[in-house]
């Protein structure tokens, strides 16, 4: 996939490899973020054969990582791929479970002498929703542990979209990003990460796709 930020030339989004856009310029930094959050159409979007798409189909906006929320971002359709995934005999366990907490609730309801009943309708998504089926606390309180989620969540979705976090390297040490540089090669996912940044780091980034405009509004890429 293509981001286009005018008047540059497209930067380049694959699975497998990072992409990331630093910049010392604040006005840059600002219509980047605006466009990709989808605030304003301040960037433009294709697929690799430079047909247009929209925002909704292209971008998953995580932002800040530390005030990124997993939950938001991705527990209702976990739970629907989770409830899709179960085996029969997990099923199975699962509806007895449910009949069992029902008639133990009625035969409670007896200590009144009133005529009480149950639902009777059951639902998997919604059951898993009631035990609130959700990250962990320690990886939301983990940067590199929600970085991480968010990843392998993308690849358990089959998500195909553009990730965009920005401001990475203020919570990861170098060992960390070089990590997840070592991660996403083994996986399909797009990440796209904007950075400010006074300086061009092409070292830090020489496993990854990575453009910066400075201050001058001139372009350094490094593909």
């Amino acid at each position: 996939m293509n981001i286009t930020f005018y008047p540059y030339q497209p930067f380049s989004v694959q699975n497998k490899k990072i992409t990331v856009c630093s910049t010392s310029s604040p006005e840059v930094y600002t219509k980047l973020i605006i466009g990709m959050s989808g605030a304003q159409e301040t960037v433009k979007f294709s697929n690799d054969q430079y047909e247009l798409m929209d925002y909704s189909k292209a971008v998953i906006w995580g932002g800040d990582v530390a005030a990124i929320n997993l939950n938001h971002l991705f527990q209702n359709r976990l739970i629907k791929k989770f409830a899709a995934d179960l085996t029969d005999q997990q099923r199975q366990k699962l509806t007895q479970l449910d009949s069992e907490i029902r008639l133990t609730i009625l035969d409670a309801a007896f200590m009144y002498e009133l005529t009480l009943d149950v639902n009777q309708e059951w639902d998997l998504q919604r059951m898993i929703k009631f035990y609130n089926l959700q990250f962990s606390t320690v990886v939301q309180h983990d940067p590199y542990g929600i970085i991480e989620s968010i990843v392998q969540t993308a690849v358990e979705l089959n998500e195909s979209k553009i990730i965009t976090l920005i401001n990475v390297s203020h919570y990861l040490s170098i060992n960390q990003f070089n990590e997840l540089v070592r991660l996403v090669a083994t996986l399909n996912v797009k990440l796209f990460l904007i950075e400010f940044s006074e300086e061009v780091k092409s070292d830090q980034y020489q496993k990854c796709y990575y453009y910066h405009i400075d201050n001058d509004y001139v372009e350094w890429r490094y593909e």
